[in-house]
């Protein structure tokens, strides 16, 4: 127990030592997710919808980072039938600065999921909403046009969750977008 408060204070004290550096990134994006419809055969079918995120450079290379994401499908796979989804997610980042304003970042982000206007198989019929855990997995390129402004050229996410669909109840897709990133640097 000791050893635990020991490791958070040294953790608290060495992100506030780096606060003289820190940088806040904020992003709004476009994205494309290709999903999976129902288990056996692709049934694959597009969401459009739009992300945005935020960023905490607590260290020279490692964020915080957190999103929220819309996106949304009308007739799904023939069906008759939409799908709304809204992803809330935070996790690390980790950056690369390259010469020419390049930066490289990968994430890791955990969270959830909300779906909504469609049907969702329950033990007592279908539900039009439900909710469930959500995992991404992914990174990006970025473009500074300037210290303030960057272009978020591509983001590319493995997009793992766990809506009920009347079979294994897990959904995998592919998000890939594009958008404008704010960057700001906090005071001393």
């Amino acid at each position: 127990m000791r050893t635990t408060k020991l490791l958070i204070a040294a953790l608290l004290g060495a992100a506030m030592t780096a606060s003289a550096q820190s940088k806040i990134d904020a992003s709004v994006s476009y994205e494309l997710q290709r999903s999976n419809g129902p288990a056996g055969g692709c049934g694959c079918f597009n969401l459009q919808g739009g992300r945005a995120d935020a960023s905490y450079q607590a260290f020279r290379r490692f964020a915080i980072a957190g999103e929220i994401s819309g996106a949304h499908a009308s007739n799904v796979t023939g069906s008759g039938l939409d799908l709304s989804l809204l992803t809330y997610m935070a996790g690390p980042r980790y950056s690369l600065h390259l010469k020419h304003g390049l930066k490289p970042f990968a994430q890791f982000l955990a969270g959830g999921v909300h779906g909504f206007d469609s049907a969702f198989p329950h033990a007592g019929g279908a539900l039009s909403s439900a909710n469930s855990f959500a995992f991404t997995a992914g990174g990006g390129l970025d473009y500074g046009l300037s210290r303030h402004i960057v272009v978020r050229v591509v983001q590319i996410d493995y997009l793992k969750t766990y809506l009920p669909n009347s079979a294994t109840d897990e959904q995998n897709s592919l998000r890939v977008g594009a958008g404008i990133v704010f960057r700001l640097k906090l005071p001393n």
